[in-house]
């Protein structure tokens, strides 16, 4: 009888971590930022532009040596 409430009681404590656990690591990656949000943020944010802010913004990202080559 002992041994039985010892286990039961084991397994309540493991289970609660276990649980615990995973719901931090669940958690922190619903945090963590990906690069997709980076991505569709900045395109929203080029889609509120008017067409020729959107022009020097978009250029403007470009190194001129990407121009350079993209000219040739």
């Amino acid at each position: 009888m002992i041994a039985a409430s010892f286990f039961t009681v084991l397994f309540t404590v493991l289970a609660v971590i276990s649980g615990s656990a995973l719901l931090v690591l669940v958690w922190l990656d619903n945090r963590r930022v990906r690069i997709d949000d980076g991505i569709a943020s900045f395109r929203r944010h080029i889609d509120a532009l008017s067409p020729d802010a959107r022009r020097t913004s978009v250029q403007s990202g470009y190194a001129p040596d990407r121009r350079d080559r993209r000219d040739r």
